[in-house]
């Protein structure tokens, strides 16, 4: 059994440096075949994993190795992948133009910004629009969005909450920059006052050392949490690239001091010159980059069991994390099911809508009862160590 989990490890890591490889190529404007016994199947599985599908398409579909039908599969997914940007670009301003005239201030953030970045901005993947508004606005642009035809996604906290209009936009609607216990919490919740204002008078953008350190605290915070994927390094890359050298090297460097993200950034930096610019490599690096290898974008679950350990949220007996997953406590349905932060006595009652869903995706919980069970006792404080080796 052991033998058969290395297999699939070591499989899963060769294929992720294959798409590294063509990455990379696309990164220099080189062109990249892959190897002859190069398996397509697990090529298109690890890249949508990864969400970098986009990214390695023109390799496969120049690749003389491809087989004509996944040089079709990439072809679609570029055409998706810009159709999708298209929209997502265009709904970004018509919101903007929205919350102006409703005298909103409003910052969108994440992908929506760092896709500028690319040399292709509609290759890179984006999942949400994400846009920070002010707390005291929150309510009036959540009505707005309705409005519009978005849907409430039942899910909401004390950060963002989701929307969803179809066919595929996705919106999380900010009230904070930072969950509370995220690296840098204290320095974002001031971050609007520091934002400069665009031509509507309410459009709002991060200045650059901000906008930096905030994109690379949220790969921290996956990283930490579940683990994050080879996206987040290729982002990496093009702000080094193209916004770092326009960033202020004292404000930026004491921003990442207080925001205690200094270390991780060099090793972000570290890993992204080792992928993409032929940099030096070390046994931290290796490590650094088979965890993000193995974690896709969503991370694992046994990434995010042992984050739930060190952090205090689970015991780290499994016969009581598996009772605390079957009885989630109300600090964690309320996020789940917003009924509950104004009627918390049906807490029993969601607990039985909870126990119907997971019974019906009992493959997803077997699933992860088999990756628990296969922790081993000393996986915390290697965790524990592997996470301060990158900072954190």
């Amino acid at each position: 059994m052991e033998n058969k989990k290395t297999e699939i490890t070591n499989d899963i890591l060769y294929t992720g440096e294959l798409i590294i490889n063509a990455i990379k190529s696309q990164l220099v404007g080189e062109k990249y075949d892959f190897p002859e016994n190069t398996d397509f199947e697990k090529i298109s599985k690890l890249a949508e994993r990864h969400k970098v599908k986009p990214l390695i398409a023109n390799s496969v579909i120049n690749s003389e190795t491809a087989p004509d039908e996944y040089k079709k599969i990439f072809r679609k997914e570029l055409f998706r992948c810009a159709a999708r940007h298209t929209a997502q670009e265009q709904e970004i301003k018509d919101l903007s133009e929205i919350f102006a005239e409703n005298k909103i201030k409003h910052c969108f953030l994440k992908g929506t910004k760092v896709s500028a970045f690319y040399d292709n901005p509609d290759m890179r993947f984006m999942l949400d629009i994400d846009v920070l508004v002010e707390t005291e606005k929150s309510p009036e642009a959540a009505q707005l969005l309705v409005d519009r035809g978005y849907v409430y996604d039942n899910y909401e906290d004390e950060k963002d909450a989701g929307y969803v209009k179809k066919p595929f936009l996705n919106l999380e609607l900010h009230k904070e920059l930072k969950y509370d216990y995220d690296k840098g919490y204290d320095y974002y919740k001031g971050a609007l006052e520091r934002m400069d204002i665009c031509e509507n008078g309410y459009s709002m953008n991060m200045t650059r050392e901000d906008f930096y350190v905030y994109i690379l605290s949220h790969t921290a915070h996956h990283f930490e949490s579940a683990g994050t994927g080879i996206k987040s390094i290729v982002d990496h890359y093009y702000l080094n690239k193209k916004l770092k050298p326009l960033c202020d090297a004292d404000i930026l460097n004491e921003s990442l001091e207080k925001t205690g993200l200094t270390e991780f950034a060099k090793s972000m930096d570290r890993l992204s010159d080792y992928w993409f610019n032929n940099g030096e490599s070390d046994e931290v690096i290796k490590e650094t980059a088979e965890y993000i290898i193995l974690s896709g974008v969503f991370g694992t679950q046994t990434n995010y069991y042992l984050s739930g350990i060190i952090n205090g949220d689970y015991s780290d007996k499994k016969s009581s994390y598996f009772l605390t997953r079957l009885f989630l406590p109300y600090k964690l349905m309320k996020k789940r099911y917003p009924v509950l932060k104004k009627l918390p006595f049906l807490l029993p009652l969601m607990w039985v809508v909870r126990w119907i869903s997971a019974f019906k995706n009992r493959g997803k919980y077997l699933d992860e009862a088999d990756s628990i069970n296969s922790v081993d006792e000393n996986a915390k404080d290697k965790q524990i160590e592997f996470l301060k080796r990158n900072g954190l």
